[in-house]
C-alpha cells in the first residue's frame, strides 16, 4: 500500500467519522429534547386561557361597535322615514289643492 491509497483511506474514514457524528448527534437531540414550548415560556394553558380572554374581549368591543352603529343606522332611517311621510302629505296636499283649482 502506498502514500496514495494510505491518505485516501485515512481521509475518508475522517469524513465517514465526522457524518456519522453529525447523524448521532442530530439522532440525540431529537429523541431528548423536549418539544417547543411557546414563544414566551409560559404553561400552554395559561397562554390559551389569556388568548380566550383576549378574544372574548375583542369580540365584546366589536359587538359594541356594531350595535352603536346599528342604532345609528336605525335612527337615521327612522328620522329619513319621517321626512318621507311628511313629504308624502305635503305631496297629497298639493295634489288636493292643484284638483280643487282645476275642477274650480
Amino acid at each position: 500500500m502506498n502514500r496514495i491509497d494510505l491518505t485516501l483511506i485515512f481521509v475518508s474514514s475522517i469524513i465517514i467519522a465526522m457524518v456519522l457524528g453529525w447523524a448521532a448527534h442530530w439522532l440525540f437531540n431529537r429523541l431528548n429534547h423536549a418539544p417547543h414550548s411557546s414563544e414566551f415560556g409560559g404553561d400552554p394553558l395559561l397562554l390559551a386561557q389569556a388568548a380566550q380572554q383576549s378574544a372574548e374581549a375583542e369580540l365584546a368591543r366589536i359587538q359594541s361597535e356594531y350595535a352603536s352603529e346599528y342604532n345609528q343606522l336605525k335612527a337615521e332611517l327612522d328620522a329619513t322615514m319621517d321626512g318621507l311621510g311628511t313629504a308624502r302629505q305635503k305631496s297629497e296636499a298639493l295634489q288636493a289643492e292643484i284638483d280643487r283649482l282645476k275642477s274650480g
